[in-house]
């Protein structure tokens, strides 16, 4: 498995997320999709998982599955919003819908395989970042398995970075939040030819066992390797911490 950066929107009575905004919100997220390079996953921000229901199908199921296509394009052409066409794909049996997305009590959630590419670590925290600033009622937490957020997670939250306190007033978190250090300088130069992940490694069967061994203890393909240069960041490179509104500390409970 990858190392991925998790994303979600707790269901809190006090959250919400207006058809509309979450229209531009799927924009925003086709846009970063679209434009850029992705070598392990994509962006996945989702307020429903939705599966075919299968028990419903009769006869060949590339049929059944075009059906549902096709309903969803006719569906779009009446101008229905995204979350418009779940609910009705899902009246009409044809789909199954899980609210929130991966992960249970939310209103959305998501996540990314980065691997080891820390350039696409920095293109799914900018996204979210610019998603706080349309879903101003709805707090995204992020939590990220590598080392681009040095805190390992932040909360963004119309434009402001939000990190759990872990200690008392000289704690490193508190330290990254006054220095503004939250998030890692990044190179984007480093991932201009930078390899796609791989579930398998080709030719394995043929290789000897002491390739064979070197593979298997070379973790870091998993994408959890330090691709910095000094202490979490690059020598030069992008600074997402220059486009937060601001960092504070938020007391654990």
């Amino acid at each position: 498995m990858a190392r991925r950066i998790h994303y979600r929107i707790p269901d809190n009575s006090e959250y919400a997320i207006s058809d509309a905004q979450w229209e531009e919100v799927l924009r925003l997220q086709h846009w970063y999709n679209s434009e850029f390079v992705w070598t392990a996953g994509r962006l996945g921000l989702r307020m429903y998982a939705v599966f075919p229901n299968w028990d419903a199908q009769k006869g060949d199921e590339r049929k059944f599955f075009m059906r549902i296509v096709e309903r969803r394009r006719q569906l779009r052409s009446l101008g229905y919003s995204e979350n418009q066409i779940i609910h009705e794909l899902d009246s009409e049996g044809l789909v199954f819908a899980k609210k929130g997305g991966y992960i249970d009590n939310c209103l959305a959630s998501g996540f990314t395989r980065v691997a080891a590419n820390e350039f696409n670590a920095y293109l799914v925290c900018e996204f979210l970042l610019k998603a706080s600033l349309i879903l101003k009622q709805a707090p995204i937490l992020v939590f990220d398995e590598g080392r681009f957020i040095k805190t390992r997670s932040v909360t963004f939250h119309e434009g402001v970075g939000e990190v759990m306190s872990e200690g008392g007033e000289g704690s490193y978190g508190r330290q990254l939040v006054e220095h503004c250090r939250v998030l890692s300088l990044v190179n984007p130069r480093k991932y201009d030819n930078f390899p796609r992940y791989r579930t398998s490694v080709s030719g394995y069967n043929k290789l000897d066992e002491p390739e064979r061994n070197e593979i298997l203890h070379d973790w870091n393909w998993l994408g959890f390797g330090d691709n910095f240069d000094h202490d979490g960041d690059d020598f030069e490179g992008y600074d997402l911490n220059q486009k937060v509104f601001g960092f504070r500390v938020i007391e654990s409970k």
